[in-house]
């Protein structure tokens, strides 16, 4: 019963009910409160059933007390239980609403772009793209924006779903009680890699987001073999620079992901596929075959270049 409501309620056991913070505690919560509810009422029913069809009348039954019966079971099960159920489902939601952490030690920028993400930070400023760094035990107010359509954020593990509207900006509060790397991914469909806009949430102790927020406002690292070199040339003097920006580098396109510290990402394309040589290379020479419809066009590159690129953009730790 547990697995099939598991797979109805489109849930899984490492997603919304494996809670990882006091925002989807609640929600989690919630959700069991209302399948063991449904779970005893099925029961009930099922029992009473099973009572009704085997119970005979007796022959000399009194016909007004078996109404005054009947009625008794109509307003017990059909008001007062529910009325019940639904007095007790409130005052949880009330409680939940009152319990979600609130507070702003760590203010992000979130915005929303087809088919990626990008997270602002403050003090010493920063972005960065597809990876959300937060420290654990830690208030972090999440402001949400969009650049073009609607997008909805979630990261089940950790909180509720919040819409991003043009011209709106939406903020919602993560608060991560254990380390971990936490899939977060846009819940409202909004093109045709939809399915391909993902993120994750990276959640450490506060000591070592401290060293990361550091490491991360550096510039980029600069070439330092021959190859790395002619890759840096390579992507200066190709389209990359229009698109993409480096930090320490004349290279500040906005159009796409930053890639001031690209190798240290996992994935390519907001999860498309993992961060190696291999699909690297795939992506650089024509994305289309790995996330059809993103943003990026085929490039024409010689195979030489290609291998010094590929140099340099694994050299962005």
């Amino acid at each position: 019963m547990l697995a099939a409501a598991s797979a109805l309620g489109g849930c899984s056991f490492t997603g919304t009910l494996a809670p990882r913070g006091p925002d989807a505690q609640i929600a989690a919560n919630l959700w069991w409160y209302m399948f063991w509810l449904g779970t005893a009422i099925f029961v009930g029913w099922l029992v009473l059933f099973i009572v009704a069809m085997r119970r005979r009348q007796p022959a000399d039954a009194d016909p007004d007390a078996e109404r005054r019966l009947h009625r008794r079971f109509i307003i017990g099960g059909g008001i007062v239980l529910p009325c019940l159920a639904f007095a007790t489902l409130f005052a949880l939601d009330l409680w939940g609403i009152n319990a979600l952490p609130q507070g702003d030690d760590v203010v992000v920028e979130a915005t929303g772009y087809q088919f990626w993400w990008e997270f602002a930070y403050r003090d010493p400023q920063l972005v960065t793209a597809n990876e959300l760094y937060i420290p654990t035990g830690t208030d972090v107010e999440v402001r949400l924006h969009t650049e073009d359509v609607i997008h909805s954020f979630w990261v089940p593990q950790l909180s509720g779903k919040r819409d991003m509207i043009p011209g709106r900006t939406n903020t919602l509060t993560l608060h991560a009680t254990e380390p971990g790397r936490y899939l977060g991914e846009c819940t409202e469909f909004c093109g045709i890699q939809h399915a391909n806009m993902r993120f994750e949430v990276v959640a450490v102790p506060p000591a070592e987001y401290e060293a990361w927020h550091e490491r991360m406002a550096r510039p980029a690292t600069e070439p330092s073999t021959a190859a790395q070199q002619r890759g840096y040339e390579a992507f200066m003097n190709a389209s990359c620079a229009g698109c993409h920006a480096i930090r320490g580098t004349s290279a500040d396109g906005e159009i796409g992901p930053p890639l001031t510290h690209f190798a240290s990402r996992r994935w390519l394309g907001a999860g498309a596929a993992p961060n190696d040589r291999g699909h690297l290379a795939g992506w650089i020479v024509n994305a289309q075959t790995l996330k059809p419809g993103n943003a990026m066009p085929p490039m024409e590159i010689d195979a030489e270049d290609l291998s010094a690129l590929l140099d340099y953009l694994q050299s962005l730790e």
